[in-house]
């Protein structure tokens, strides 16, 4: 935690600093912004997508992760809105874990029809966080579907 002389403060600030983080990678995520998302990772960080089907989808650093996020064009990125809710954070020493459901509307095609989405899905995201040149970031994202692997529409693919 920071070095303030009351622990409660110290705390209420961390879990601000956390929370900004957090949210910011969704908003990243949902203006196509993908080159930025190295911005809430620390540089080894692990992250683990089980969302969907098949194989756990893993990253080691979080360049990894940037890079395949960036590998499609900006143009060609299909429009994401996630809806946050949910989150709690609970202390384990000075390792945080923030827990909190998402849900992710997907467009794969005709984005712009002013239609529901093709792919909703909601997932159970763990991140353990990690301060890192004084900035609390992920260190360890662990995401997995919760309730089924598609709400509405279909799997992409």
């Amino acid at each position: 935690m920071t070095a303030t002389r009351d622990p409660l403060l110290a705390m209420i600030e961390a879990e601000r600093a956390i929370f900004k983080t957090f949210y910011k990678f969704f908003r990243i995520a949902d203006t196509q912004d993908s080159e930025r998302f190295s911005e809430c990772f620390t540089p080894d960080a692990l992250i683990e997508y089980r969302i969907m089907p098949g194989p756990p989808v893993l990253f080691h650093g979080r360049d990894s992760f940037t890079d395949y996020m960036s590998r499609v064009p900006k143009s060609q990125r299909a429009p994401v809105a996630h809806v946050v809710g949910q989150a709690t954070i609970e202390w384990t020493d000075d390792r945080p874990l923030l827990t909190a459901y998402a849900t992710v509307w997907h467009w794969f095609s005709r984005p712009d029809a002013g239609r529901p989405a093709d792919w909703t899905v909601i997932g159970l995201v763990r991140d353990e966080f990690e301060q890192h040149d004084g900035e609390w970031l992920i260190a360890h994202r662990d995401v997995r579907h919760v309730a089924g692997r598609v709400a509405a529409g279909r799997s992409p693919g």
